[in-house]
Parts: C-alpha cells; sequence; structure tokens
C-alpha cells in the first residue's frame, strides 16, 4: 500500500533503495576487476615481451657482436579427394620444416 500522506519518506526510500543498487553494481564491477587481474597482467606482460623479441639483438658498448642467420623453409601439401555414392571426401594434408640461424657482425670502430 502507497503511503500518500508522507510522499518525503516515500522519495528516500526509493533514495536508498537506488544507491544500494549502485553500491552492489560496483561491489560486482570491483570482484570482476579483482578476478580477472591475473589474466590481464598476463596479457600485457606477453605484448611487452613480444615487442621487445621484435626489436632484435642491440648495441652492445662492451665491443663487437657476432650474430649468425640463415633461413630454410620446406612446405608439402596435399589434397585427396574421394569419390562415393552421394558425394566426394576432401582432406587436406600439410607438412611445413622451418629452420632459421642467423649471422650479423658488428664491429665498433677502434
Amino acid at each position: 500500500m502507497i503511503d500518500q500522506k508522507n510522499p518525503v519518506k516515500k522519495k528516500s526510500k526509493a533514495l536508498g533503495q537506488t544507491l544500494i543498487e549502485f553500491v552492489v553494481l560496483f561491489i560486482v564491477l570491483v570482484a570482476a576487476f579483482l578476478t580477472m587481474q591475473k589474466y590481464i597482467q598476463r596479457g600485457v606482460q606477453g605484448k611487452w615481451k613480444e615487442t621487445m623479441d621484435g626489436m632484435g639483438k642491440q648495441y652492445d658498448p662492451a665491443g663487437n657482436m657476432t650474430l649468425t642467420s640463415s633461413m630454410s623453409t620446406n612446405a608439402e601439401t596435399t589434397v585427396n579427394v574421394l569419390v562415393q555414392p552421394g558425394g566426394l571426401t576432401t582432406w587436406r594434408t600439410d607438412i611445413m620444416n622451418m629452420i632459421e640461424d642467423k649471422t650479423e657482425d658488428i664491429h665498433l670502430l677502434p
């Protein structure tokens, strides 16, 4: 039953309920972020490692450096088709062998 004699009481009751809903929503969001914290941290660390690995060998002021590099790739793809009553059956086989070696010489001027 709605209390029509005291509209202030009704308004404060609705305001209190809204405040409770926002607090519960905030708690759920914080719990979700805390639960996913490790996954986010690992993702950021992985991206940093990928970026640093992509920069390659860096300058070494201690002296000369030698880095050896060569790349060999061998790929084979086979597609088989089998005719059967009611249709065709196909399957594909991919084989790839990749070998990579690097060589680079950096000589510092005396």
